[in-house]
């Protein structure tokens, strides 16, 4: 396989997996559990309410669909004060077990509600992250940082190149020969990435899109034969939600793809770095813990954190992705071009026209 480890859209990528343990049996509640998910969910809307205004949403929220989505989590939040949907189905094979009920229903939900959203098509796709890194769950040597390392990061990526800009006075790079990846297939891969074309034919239909997946994964996320799959396959699935130029009914499949995903729970509703309000879904892997916070209101994924998980880190940030905004752009501003490190040659400053 390719070496990949300087691509700037493999920031979500980790290796490692493990079988999760199974979830305990939940007593049905009392009055007064109901009455704390109530107060749960009326702390959520409050808190959305007060979320930063200067933060950009990745997706305007359309007229007439905040309340209904708003009593979606509510919904999700009630399920599991009624002890249902925790439940988790045994995996096949030694497989990790399947995802909560009430993880899938909420994945389904954002699907329904990014089917439902419309998108231009544009010749390139922005992305803004706030990055921070303390350090690494999946190596013994590296200490943990208490001062995180942050990155603000604007990136477009085209059907044939990468820009990439380190901060808002940065000069915006594109690096000659540099195309983007948006899979991380294991070992053993029929093929090794998608091209923008083939992300545009991209099917809309879960199941369909799971065929294509199985070329970069053969056996799927829960496979014996890779114990990286679990974890590249959601690597893939968040890149693929976050870097890739999609539309709105192939973010959709993907969702749902990552409602079938083994291990996946509920933790329900959390602020992301910035203050935004969104429903985390969480899994573990042998050594770290992977949070994702997901907007029901845009269906976009907000953040996603790795937390360490076993030693004398456990349960701390090692890495952070904060997804500030991601969508269409029509333009990019002036770059410049430079050719790869290591090259003799000088590189050509190009501005985009």
């Amino acid at each position: 396989m390719t070496d990949r480890t300087t691509d700037p859209l493999d920031l979500l990528d980790f290796p490692g997996a493990d079988r999760l343990r199974a979830a305990g049996e939940v007593a049905a509640p009392g009055p007064a559990v109901l009455e704390a998910a109530l107060s749960v969910v009326r702390s959520a809307e409050a808190a959305e309410r007060t979320t930063a205004p200067e933060m950009v949403p990745l997706r305007p929220r359309r007229p007439g669909q905040r309340t209904r989505r708003l009593l979606v989590s509510a919904v999700a939040i009630a399920a599991i004060a009624a002890g249902l949907s925790v439940y988790p189905v045994s995996g096949l094979r030694g497989t990790p077990p399947a995802a909560t009920a009430g993880a899938a229903d909420f994945l389904r939900r954002v699907a329904a509600t990014e089917a439902a959203d419309t998108a231009t098509d544009a010749p390139y796709w922005k992305t803004h992250t706030l990055d921070a890194y303390w350090g690494d769950p999946h190596t013994t040597y590296l200490e943990r940082f208490e001062t995180p390392l942050v990155n603000d990061r604007m990136m477009w990526v085209s059907s044939d190149a990468v820009f990439d800009q380190k901060g808002a006075d940065g000069e915006i790079v594109k690096t000659i020969g540099f195309t983007p990846h948006w899979i991380t297939p294991v070992p053993g891969a029929l093929r090794e990435d998608l091209s923008w074309a083939e992300l545009k034919r991209l099917p809309s239909d879960a199941a369909a899109l799971k065929v294509v997946l199985e070329d970069f994964f053969p056996g799927g996320p829960g496979s014996d034969s890779e114990a990286d799959a679990f974890s590249a396959y959601l690597a893939s699935l968040n890149r693929l939600l976050t870097f890739a130029p999609l539309a709105p009914r192939q973010r959709a499949a993907v969702y749902e793809v990552l409602a079938d995903m083994p291990g996946l729970r509920l933790a329900g509703p959390v602020q992301d770095s910035t203050g935004r309000t969104g429903t985390a879904v969480e899994a573990d892997t042998r050594n770290a813990r992977i949070r994702m916070i997901i907007s029901p209101g845009t269906g976009g994924l907000l953040e996603e954190t790795i937390y360490y998980r076993g030693g004398k880190y456990d349960g701390k940030a090692a890495k952070r992705s904060t997804i500030l905004s991601a969508g269409p752009q029509q333009s990019i501003p002036p770059y410049q071009e430079r050719l790869p490190k290591g090259s003799a040659l000088p590189g050509t400053g190009t501005p985009a026209s």
